[in-house]
C-alpha cells in the first residue's frame, strides 16, 4: 500500500496513522533514515542495534536496557567525567 506524505516548510513529514500503528511506532522513538537509490528507508533505532547486536559487546552496566535507556546513561555518565 502506498501512501503519499506532504513535507512542510521545516522538511518535516508526517507518518500516516495506518503506518505509524502497524509498526507499533511511539511517541519519542528515534529512527534512522537511510538512502537506498531514490528512496528514504526510515527504521527504528533500535532495530540497527539488535542487528548489530552480536558484532559490539554492550558493556554489561548496559545490558537489559533500551536504546534511549543506554544513550540517556551514557551522555550522564560522560558528562559528569567531563564537566
Amino acid at each position: 500500500m502506498k501512501n503519499t506524505v506532504r513535507i512542510s516548510s521545516k522538511r518535516q513529514i508526517t507518518i500516516p496513522a495506518r503506518v505509524f500503528l502497524e509498526l507499533r511506532l511511539e511517541e519519542g522513538d528515534q529512527l534512522t533514515v537511510k538512502r537506498k537509490n531514490n528512496s528514504l528507508v526510515l527504521e527504528k533505532a533500535e532495530a540497527v542495534l539488535d542487528r548489530l547486536e552480536n558484532s559490539v559487546e554492550l558493556p554489561k552496566k548496559y545490558k537489559g536496557l533500551s536504546l534511549n535507556q543506554v544513550i540517556r546513561r551514557a551522555r550522564e555518565e560522560y558528562f559528569t567525567d567531563n564537566p
